[in-house]
Protein backbone atom coordinates (compact mmCIF):
# COMPACT_ATOMS: atom_id res chain seq x y z
CA UNK A 1 0.00 0.00 0.00
CA UNK A 2 1.22 3.48 -0.86
CA UNK A 3 0.95 6.76 0.97
CA UNK A 4 -0.37 9.88 -0.74
CA UNK A 5 3.18 11.18 -1.32
CA UNK A 6 4.44 7.88 -2.73
CA UNK A 7 1.45 7.66 -5.04
CA UNK A 8 2.03 11.22 -6.24
CA UNK A 9 5.70 10.46 -6.95
CA UNK A 10 4.86 7.31 -8.91
CA UNK A 11 2.13 9.03 -10.90
CA UNK A 12 4.35 12.10 -11.44
CA UNK A 13 1.60 14.40 -10.21
CA UNK A 14 0.88 16.36 -7.04
CA UNK A 15 -0.58 15.08 -3.80
CA UNK A 16 -3.47 17.47 -4.36
CA UNK A 17 -4.35 15.79 -7.67
CA UNK A 18 -4.32 12.38 -6.00
CA UNK A 19 -6.49 13.73 -3.16
CA UNK A 20 -8.97 15.22 -5.65
CA UNK A 21 -9.19 11.91 -7.51
CA UNK A 22 -9.94 10.14 -4.23
CA UNK A 23 -12.60 12.68 -3.22
CA UNK A 24 -14.19 12.53 -6.69
CA UNK A 25 -14.40 8.74 -6.46
CA UNK A 26 -12.16 8.05 -9.45
CA UNK A 27 -9.46 6.52 -7.25
CA UNK A 28 -10.31 4.28 -4.34
CA UNK A 29 -8.24 4.44 -1.17
CA UNK A 30 -8.71 3.53 2.46
CA UNK A 31 -8.21 5.83 5.42
CA UNK A 32 -5.55 4.82 7.89
CA UNK A 33 -5.73 5.39 11.64
CA UNK A 34 -3.39 8.38 11.41
CA UNK A 35 -5.74 10.09 8.91
CA UNK A 36 -3.65 9.42 5.80
CA UNK A 37 -4.63 7.35 2.81
CA UNK A 38 -3.51 3.86 1.87
CA UNK A 39 -3.59 3.47 -1.91
CA UNK A 40 -3.28 0.15 -3.70
CA UNK A 41 -0.63 0.37 -6.47
CA UNK A 42 -2.86 -1.46 -8.94
CA UNK A 43 -5.66 1.04 -8.26
CA UNK A 44 -3.21 3.91 -8.86
CA UNK A 45 -2.11 2.30 -12.15
CA UNK A 46 -5.76 2.01 -13.19
CA UNK A 47 -6.35 5.76 -12.90
CA UNK A 48 -2.94 7.32 -13.55
CA UNK A 49 -0.01 6.46 -15.79
CA UNK A 50 2.47 5.03 -13.31
CA UNK A 51 6.23 5.20 -13.91
CA UNK A 52 8.51 3.77 -11.22
CA UNK A 53 10.96 6.18 -9.55
CA UNK A 54 14.67 5.41 -9.29
CA UNK A 55 14.56 4.74 -5.56
CA UNK A 56 11.46 2.56 -5.57
CA UNK A 57 10.69 -0.95 -6.59
CA UNK A 58 8.74 -1.14 -9.87
CA UNK A 59 5.00 -1.35 -9.54
CA UNK A 60 3.67 -4.50 -11.11
CA UNK A 61 0.08 -5.24 -11.83
CA UNK A 62 -0.74 -8.81 -12.66
CA UNK A 63 -3.88 -9.96 -14.35
CA UNK A 64 -5.38 -13.17 -13.11
CA UNK A 65 -7.46 -15.42 -15.27
CA UNK A 66 -10.55 -16.89 -13.65
CA UNK A 67 -10.08 -20.49 -12.56
CA UNK A 68 -11.59 -23.13 -14.77
CA UNK A 69 -13.52 -26.13 -13.56
CA UNK A 70 -16.98 -27.60 -13.43
CA UNK A 71 -17.89 -25.97 -10.10
CA UNK A 72 -17.12 -22.48 -11.38
CA UNK A 73 -18.81 -23.14 -14.71
CA UNK A 74 -21.94 -24.41 -12.95
CA UNK A 75 -21.96 -21.32 -10.73
CA UNK A 76 -21.60 -19.03 -13.73
CA UNK A 77 -24.33 -20.91 -15.57
CA UNK A 78 -26.65 -20.45 -12.61
CA UNK A 79 -25.83 -16.76 -12.34
CA UNK A 80 -26.35 -16.38 -16.09
CA UNK A 81 -29.76 -18.07 -15.90
CA UNK A 82 -30.82 -15.78 -13.04
CA UNK A 83 -29.62 -12.72 -14.96
CA UNK A 84 -31.50 -13.80 -18.08
CA UNK A 85 -34.69 -14.32 -16.05
CA UNK A 86 -34.33 -10.83 -14.55
CA UNK A 87 -33.71 -9.38 -18.00
CA UNK A 88 -36.86 -11.03 -19.35
CA UNK A 89 -38.89 -9.69 -16.41
CA UNK A 90 -37.52 -6.19 -16.98
CA UNK A 91 -38.34 -6.35 -20.69
CA UNK A 92 -41.90 -7.42 -19.85
CA UNK A 93 -42.16 -4.52 -17.40
CA UNK A 94 -40.97 -2.08 -20.06
CA UNK A 95 -43.63 -3.39 -22.46
CA UNK A 96 -46.35 -2.91 -19.83
CA UNK A 97 -45.11 0.58 -18.98
CA UNK A 98 -45.13 1.58 -22.65
CA UNK A 99 -48.73 0.36 -23.02
CA UNK A 100 -49.76 2.33 -19.91
CA UNK A 101 -47.93 5.40 -21.19
CA UNK A 102 -49.71 5.18 -24.54
CA UNK A 103 -53.10 4.87 -22.80
CA UNK A 104 -52.42 7.93 -20.64
CA UNK A 105 -51.16 9.86 -23.64
CA UNK A 106 -54.31 9.17 -25.66
CA UNK A 107 -56.46 10.21 -22.69
CA UNK A 108 -54.48 13.44 -22.35
CA UNK A 109 -54.91 14.14 -26.06
CA UNK A 110 -58.67 13.63 -25.78
CA UNK A 111 -58.87 15.97 -22.80
CA UNK A 112 -56.81 18.60 -24.58
CA UNK A 113 -59.34 18.94 -27.40
CA UNK A 114 -61.18 22.27 -27.46
CA UNK A 115 -64.68 22.39 -26.01
CA UNK A 116 -67.48 22.16 -28.57
CA UNK A 117 -69.02 25.50 -29.55
CA UNK A 118 -72.27 26.45 -27.79
CA UNK A 119 -75.48 25.78 -29.71
CA UNK A 120 -76.60 28.67 -31.88
CA UNK A 121 -80.03 30.00 -32.75
CA UNK A 122 -81.15 30.72 -36.27
CA UNK A 123 -79.81 34.27 -35.91
CA UNK A 124 -76.34 33.01 -34.93
CA UNK A 125 -76.78 34.00 -31.33
CA UNK A 126 -75.88 31.53 -28.56
CA UNK A 127 -78.88 29.90 -26.98
CA UNK A 128 -79.28 31.36 -23.53
CA UNK A 129 -80.44 28.98 -20.86
CA UNK A 130 -82.92 30.17 -18.30
CA UNK A 131 -81.43 31.49 -15.05
CA UNK A 132 -82.77 28.62 -12.98
CA UNK A 133 -81.04 26.06 -15.27
CA UNK A 134 -77.79 27.98 -15.07
CA UNK A 135 -78.10 28.07 -11.28
CA UNK A 136 -78.94 24.39 -10.84
CA UNK A 137 -76.47 23.16 -13.39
Amino acid sequence: MLTLGQAARLAKTSKTSIGRAIKAGRLSATRREDGGYAIDPSELARVFEVTPDDGHAPVTVERREPPTGTAVTGDFALRLAVAEAELKALKDMVTELRAARDAWQSQAERLALPAPPPPMTSVDQPVRRPWWKRLAG
